[in-house]
């Protein structure tokens, strides 16, 4: 690491996984396609974008993140923006999703590939649990489940896929209007939607909501979060809180989520390194 940027140690990696992940849908995803795949790291996005400039000698990479309001979440187009991958001849995707009829995450991240003299390759999405409680309540348990199970299946046979580099990309149904909604969250609400967090008084100062957000956004005053503005609206803080006191908006009641296989320390750890 030098005051430029960061050069990845991954000269003996032909293959790496990049990822950004909240609530750990995306983390598991990532880890699961990097099981079938030799010598593949995985590298924290959040952790990653700290630095000025990335450098990697990959042959071969993923970038695996959730989707935030039917497209890219901004830290991962930054982080792409800085990424340097003359090397790379193979770039696939994995979209964590609720929902994945209404998506513009192929088209943004094309776009920024173009930007770079590179192609998306492959794109795939993964439906898991959504975990947008502002929206909607949590599915029942068993559902759950079921969805998560489903899940297993399709990383597994994506796995595949991937490893013999088969080039594809699924359809994003209304790309465009969901570009625009997407880009107009960005610009316009995203500034200041996180006045809409708040904590109550069962708030123990345990400090975790400071730790555990990608971006540096929470600090702790007099012993209770405030959050500064530059929110990727992730709601690892929300979720993740041991005492449930933090909401966002309506959420008040509601059940919270995180994958059932990475822990609350996995994403502390994965945003630091």
């Amino acid at each position: 690491m030098n005051e430029q940027g960061i050069k990845l140690k991954d000269s003996a990696a032909k293959q790496i996984i990049y990822y950004f992940s909240a609530t750990g849908n995306s983390l598991y995803a990532a880890k699961t396609i990097s099981q079938s795949l030799p010598n593949c790291p995985l590298i924290s996005i959040a952790s990653a974008n700290k630095e000025e400039t990335v450098t990697t000698d990959a042959e071969s990479i993923g970038f695996v993140f959730p989707m935030h309001y039917f497209g890219m979440p901004p830290i991962v187009a930054e982080f792409i923006s800085k990424l340097d991958m003359k090397s790379v001849g193979y770039v696939f995707a994995i979209v964590t999703c609720g929902n994945h009829y209404f998506s513009s995450a192929f088209n943004q991240l094309n776009k920024l590939l173009v930007n770079k003299g590179k192609k998306l390759t492959a794109g795939f999405h993964v439906e898991m649990i959504s975990n947008y409680i502002p929206l909607s309540n949590l599915p029942p348990q068993h559902k759950q489940d079921i969805i998560l199970t489903n899940a297993d299946n399709r990383l597994k046979a994506l796995a595949e896929i991937i490893r013999i580099k088969i080039r594809t990309i699924e359809t994003e149904y209304f790309w465009l209007p969901c570009s625009a909604i997407n880009s107009f969250w960005r610009k316009s609400l995203l500034p200041k939607n996180d006045r809409k967090f708040s904590s109550s008084a069962g708030c123990t100062s345990c400090g975790i909501c400071e730790k555990i957000c990608p971006v540096d956004n929470i600090r702790l005053v007099n012993g209770r979060p405030e959050w500064k503005s530059h929110c990727q609206e992730c709601l690892a803080c929300l979720h993740f809180c041991p005492e449930e006191s933090i909401e966002f908006g309506r959420t008040a009641g509601r059940l919270r989520y995180h994958h059932p296989f990475i822990s609350r320390a996995d994403i502390i750890t994965s945003n630091s390194r």
